[in-house]
């Protein structure tokens, strides 16, 4: 990957050192603004309980939005290499780990939902089913940091999920810091992860990888949710992607057990899936194609693609089925995958067309309203996900853009959709090629979503002001990215045909 010192020294050295800068900020910052735990954290425990509080958590607050428009403009400042194809992989890879390190420290920020983790991993330590109980059900330590909106509420997440937290409990000795601690650094790794198999997937499919890892990994949405936010989409995602990388290379039972882990972890990861078969049938076309001598007996490309998928399906069967029997609890998260339906927020598709209908015709029952949305929107994104997988087919390239307006089509459709979602469009952005209209639209997205949630956890999308805010800080960045990659744009479409990716 190189040497930090080359990337910081190099023509990145500033947008790198804002961005860390920025990351300290968050840091800080979050010991008297964050999702803090109920003893107050770090701040009290030194006798600076000032900072939790009144004044004092003002002057967090403003810490905190400076470092998140550190981060957003240290992002940026790099976007335009990206695009045109001269951002060394390096210095992306680079960007996402000087950002993210120094978090390593920092209470879970931007979100409660590493609390409510630990106390599903200590529930299942003690015997009890999360897939039936809420974390009340196992009073505690861990249970006490749990937000009094989950506590009564099961867990929507797959059994890998569960043994990975009772194995941070665990090791945290019953507490609930230390156990923060210890699954930052697990993200951290995996986020390192995320990095190295988004750069083999975009070389593999002969995209650049600058470009790529900078979107995926480097974005304010990886460092502030991922690794600050603690979330754990992160461990599904990378598994996903190591299962594009591998069926790229033909290794399918190694891409179906990879699937299995995903899934394991969270239903989300069902999406990618089906894509693969078009991936596999594209390879045994090229293979069909190639001077290389076929094998015996000769096969047709879609018996042999079926064929490897069914060989990935089985592994990713058996997988799924192994980390089920270790977690001891069944089958029962799928039927709490609807808990997630309590929450409601307009970056859900159908949430805002029932903010709008409730609005415009001033209809009683805002819940009836929605209840009929978010019935429409699951069956319109069933046809989105069938026609976008069918539609395409036709070759790699093809399934990797389907996978991801596919990925797409699930955070802006589903009942419930949260800023961490879009990290899994991003993380397939550049492999689907997109032009740079939509990744102009994709940098504004992008701002406007990482406005989105409090440090604390607290949603900021019911307050015109905030909202305003965020929608001028999202216009502004559109504004500038589009003056600053016209030069891009007009010598070379770089986006959609770049040149192979670099790892200097």
């Amino acid at each position: 990957m190189g040497s930090a010192r080359a990337a910081l020294i190099g023509p990145s050295g500033p947008a790198l050192w804002r961005g860390v800068l920025g990351s300290a900020l968050l840091t800080v910052s979050g010991f008297g603004a964050g999702a803090l735990p109920v003893d107050g954290g770090p701040a009290v425990a030194v006798g600076l309980s000032g900072f939790t509080f009144g004044h004092g958590e003002v002057l967090a607050l403003v810490l905190c939005w400076a470092g998140v428009a550190l981060l957003v403009t240290s992002w940026l400042s790099l976007g335009p290499r990206a695009v045109s194809g001269r951002l060394p992989t390096r210095d992306a890879a680079w960007a996402t780990a000087l950002w993210s390190l120094p978090l390593l420290p920092a209470v879970p920020l931007f979100s409660r939902d590493a609390w409510s983790y630990l106390a599903q991993g200590a529930m299942t330590a003690a015997g009890v089913d999360p897939y039936e109980y809420g974390p009340e059900a196992n009073p505690g330590p861990f249970t006490t940091e749990v937000s009094p909106d989950w506590r009564s509420t099961a867990t929507p997440y797959g059994p890998l999920h569960l043994l990975l937290m009772r194995g941070v409990v665990a090791l945290s000795g019953g507490h609930p810091a230390v156990g923060v601690l210890i699954l930052r650094v697990l993200v951290l790794v995996a986020l390192a992860g995320l990095v190295a198999l988004v750069a083999a997937a975009a070389r593999r499919a002969g995209v650049d990888t600058g470009a790529a890892v900078w979107m995926a990994g480097a974005s304010p949405l990886a460092v502030i949710h991922l690794a600050g936010g603690l979330h754990n989409e992160i461990f599904p995602l990378v598994a996903c992607l190591a299962a594009v990388a591998l069926t790229l290379d033909r290794r399918y039972a190694w891409a179906g057990a990879a699937i299995g882990l995903a899934v394991a972890f969270k239903a989300t990861a069902v999406i990618v899936a089906p894509f693969l078969l078009w991936i596999a049938l594209d390879r045994r076309r090229r293979l069909q194609d190639s001077a290389r001598p076929l094998p015996r007996p000769h096969r047709s490309p879609l018996v042999g693609a079926v064929l490897d998928t069914v060989v990935a399906a089985g592994a990713a069967v058996v997988v799924f089925a192994l980390a089920t029997l270790a977690a001891g609890t069944g089958l029962g998260w799928v039927d709490a995958i609807s808990v997630s339906d309590r929450v409601i927020n307009y970056l859900s598709a159908p949430t805002a067309v029932a903010h709008l209908v409730h609005a415009a015709f001033d209809t009683p029952g805002f819940e009836d309203v929605l209840a009929v949305t978010r019935q429409v929107g699951r069956v319109v994104l069933a046809v989105a996900l069938v026609v976008v997988w069918w539609l395409y087919r036709r070759d790699t390239r093809s399934a990797l853009r389907g996978m991801m307006l596919a990925l797409l089509a699930f955070v802006v459709l589903n009942s419930l959709s949260w800023p961490w979602y879009h990290v899994w469009v991003a993380a397939f952005w550049f492999v689907a090629r997109p032009g740079p209209r939509a990744t102009t639209a994709a940098v504004g997205v992008t701002v406007f979503l990482v406005m989105g949630i409090g440090p604390n956890g607290s949603t900021s999308l019911y307050s015109p002001t905030l909202v305003g805010a965020a929608l001028v800080a999202s216009a502004a960045a559109v504004w500038w990215w589009w003056r600053a990659t016209a030069a891009a744009r007009t010598a070379t479409d770089t986006v959609r045909t770049p040149s192979p990716g670099r790892d200097a």
